[in-house]
């Protein structure tokens, strides 16, 4: 299956577009999470590892995120709604702060 740029195969999404640019996610780390220092919340580990790619625009992360909870649900990871609605909200608000500078 893919969206956009990225390949969900049976172990993992991999960016498939254009330059030398690399990002793999394993699906048996896809739901990993990271604990920020505010109010004990978690983040999906992988989408934030992405955000963090500057060579990854907006479209891209947003395909990336429809293919992050198709490959969860394909994979049968345990998906928590709450943690990545977070996720998605630290993701929107980092763009946010992109597009202001």
């Amino acid at each position: 299956m893919k969206i956009g740029n990225w390949l969900i195969t049976n172990d993992s999404i991999e960016w498939k577009g254009t330059g030398t640019n690399s990002f793999v996610i394993p699906l048996k780390e896809i739901t990993e999470k990271i604990e920020t220092d505010d109010d004990k919340l978690f983040f999906y580990k992988w989408i934030i590892a992405a955000t963090d790619e500057d060579w990854l625009g907006d479209d891209e992360l947003y395909d990336l995120n429809f293919a992050f909870v198709y490959a969860a649900a394909k994979s049968g990871a345990e998906f928590d709604y709450q943690i990545f609605d977070e996720t998605l909200s630290y993701q929107y608000s980092q763009l946010d702060d992109e597009d202001e500078e």
